[in-house]
This record gives C-alpha cells, sequence and structure tokens, in this order.
C-alpha cells in the first residue's frame, strides 16, 4: 500500500524546531538519524491511522439520499416517477447502539429542487459501524431521541391530507463509514385501498357527473396509533377513536378515468356484508356499494387493496379485486375471491 499522509500544522511546527536546534550542534550523522525517525513515526501514525478508518476521510460530511419505495405515493399518486417534493422533510438517526443512544437523533433533512438540504453530519470513527434509520414525515424536535411516534389518519383525505397520512421508514444496519452516498428506500408503513371507477354512461352516468358526487369509505377505521421508529412497526390505538367514514383522495381525468385512493393503519377490516363505498349526489342521492368479498379486507402493512367498481343508477358493483405488495418490482398480488 501506498501511504499518503498530512502532516498537521504543529507538528509542521515542531520539526521545523528540531531542525533548527540540531543543525546548530556538532553531531550531524546523529541529528539527521533523529529527523528521520521523527518523520517515519509520523509516517506510520499516519498509514495506521488509515488503516483503522478502512481508508474513510473523516473530514468529509456524511452523504445520504432518500427515494419512496413505490410508484403510487403521495400527491403523485397515478404517475410512474414517485418522487419527495420540495419541503418535504425526512427525519434521521445515526446510531452505534441503541436508538435512544444515537450520536446524531433526528435530523432534518429538507428537499430542494434537486437535493436534501441539512446540517453537516460526520461520522463518529472510522472503526464502528451504525445503523441509520430514516423516517417520514418528521415530528417531534430536532436533536432529541423518540421512540415512538403518534400516527393520525385524517378522515378527510381529499386534497393534501392524503400525503400527511403516507407514513414511511427505512433502516440499514450495519452501515461502514464511508465517503460514498447511500440511499435509503423509504416504504410504506401503512396500506393503500385503491378504487378505479368505471362509468355507465349508456344510464346517464359519466365520469364528470361521478367526480361531482361525494365519495366515502365506511367502516370502523382508527384514527390513531403508535409507530414505533426502531421497527418501523404502526400500531392502532386500541382504545383510540374511530373514523366511521373517510374522503379519499380522488384522482381524475376527464372523460378517461376516475381513481380514489386512500390510507389506513395496518390491521384496519372492513367487514363482508356491510357498506364499503358511496357517492352522493348534490340532491343527496347515494349510490353504495355492500362489500361482498369472502372473509372481508384486512388491511395489511405495505399493502395495497385494489376494487375495480361500475356505478350504475341502481347501484355500484364490483367486476374485480386484488391484493398485493405496495413495492416496485415485486409480484405479491393474488386475487381474492368474490361470492
Amino acid at each position: 500500500y501506498l501511504c499518503q499522509f498530512l502532516i498537521l500544522e504543529s507538528e509542521r511546527q515542531l520539526l521545523i524546531r528540531i531542525i533548527n536546534h540540531k543543525l546548530r550542534t556538532k553531531n550531524m550523522k546523529k541529528n539527521l538519524f533523529i529527523l528521520a525517525s521523527a518523520m517515519a513515526a509520523l509516517a506510520l501514525g499516519a498509514c495506521s491511522n488509515e488503516e483503522e478508518t478502512h481508508g474513510v476521510d473523516l473530514s468529509k460530511p456524511i452523504s445520504l439520499d432518500f427515494r419512496p419505495a413505490a410508484v403510487q405515493t403521495r400527491a403523485t399518486v397515478g404517475v410512474e416517477d414517485a418522487a419527495f417534493v420540495i419541503n418535504d422533510v425526512v427525519g434521521v438517526y445515526v446510531s452505534s447502539s441503541t436508538l435512544a443512544g444515537s450520536e446524531y437523533a433526528n435530523i432534518k433533512f429538507t428537499r430542494d429542487n434537486s437535493k436534501w438540504i441539512t446540517k453537516t453530519l460526520y461520522w463518529p470513527s472510522g472503526t464502528d459501524s451504525y445503523t441509520i434509520t430514516a423516517y417520514y414525515p418528521f415530528a417531534g424536535s430536532e436533536n432529541t431521541a423518540a421512540a415512538t411516534l403518534p400516527v393520525n389518519v385524517p378522515d378527510n383525505q381529499s386534497s393534501t391530507n392524503y400525503t400527511k397520512a403516507d407514513y414511511m421508514w427505512a433502516q440499514k444496519a450495519s452501515v461502514t463509514p464511508t465517503n460514498d452516498a447511500i440511499t435509503l428506500t423509504m416504504n410504506h408503513k401503512m396500506s393503500l385501498l385503491k378504487l378505479d371507477i368505471t362509468a355507465s354512461p349508456n344510464m346517464g352516468l359519466g365520469f364528470a357527473q361521478i367526480n361531482d358526487m361525494t365519495p366515502a369509505i365506511l367502516g370502523s377505521i382508527p384514527a390513531t396509533g403508535t409507530w414505533d421508529l426502531t421497527t418501523g412497526a404502526i400500531t392502532p390505538d386500541d382504545k383510540g377513536t374511530n373514523h366511521q367514514s373517510i374522503r379519499p383522495y380522488a384522482a381524475y381525468v376527464t372523460n378517461q378515468s376516475l381513481t380514489y385512493y386512500a390510507l389506513v393503519m395496518p390491521g384496519t377490516t372492513f367487514k363482508k356484508g356491510e357498506k364499503f363505498f358511496t357517492l352522493t349526489d348534490g340532491e343527496d342521492n347515494t349510490y353504495s356499494y355492500t362489500l361482498n368479498i369472502e372473509d372481508g379486507i384486512t388491511a395489511g402493512e405495505g399493502k395495497y387493496v385494489e376494487l375495480d367498481l361500475t356505478v350504475t343508477r341502481k347501484g355500484i358493483n364490483i367486476t374485480s379485486f386484488d391484493v398485493g405488495d405496495w413495492q416496485p418490482d415485486q409480484s405479491g398480488s393474488g386475487m381474492v375471491e368474490l361470492e
């Protein structure tokens, strides 16, 4: 190995003083030997330090990047290239032991046009390994560790409230300090409900008319829960309040398609035989779909539930039902029996 080292200013000044002093003495040969020994000691120290830090330059800051794991997320639902947007804030922990004892606790990373803005973070050591935990959206106080966070499911997800319910989490363990950028893929911890609507223009109902109606997903839907940042698990509150309905986010393309999206906590159940979805027009006429899926629906962490629904003057009918992993490049989907 070739060893390249830098001599600190204080060390350089020390060597200059040694040289000036020794050159004034008579035993030049001995002095040169002392000087060479000092230089070698510094070189060996630099080489040893490089080996101990695995070649990492500890004067360079830690570089982190984050991306959502799935293609259908946040304000970009239905768009292929989902990404974080300006002013999104991710919270980060860097720890060599427990989350509570993190060297860097709950540090803000704020999204700009093309990069993440944060305070400068350095690897505390070149010899230890670290666990990096990231979550979204940011909560609590910077530099203050929190083992758990509260989560809330809004009953109106028709606009930006949908994005606020998209809790994401990532963790990388046994990370060796590096000067390369580290990318963390943020997995969705909630469950996605996706309702694809088919219009019945031959029965007087088109996409535009349906889009003017008020949608509602019905059931006993947990409103609050607890988020364990160490494991990423979200648990609904046993004694918390439940929404009786939530208004989903609507993705409408004129005369082409209409899709509703809603986020619910893992473990949320919808029972067979009970009203699941309604549309109400301006004259208080309500079109409804009663869940007729065998065993009902149980929302899973990081899963999607997709229903294809057709709206007619007589009500709403289901044509297909699918469940799968809310992640890219995974094929965990499967059809479920309709009765």
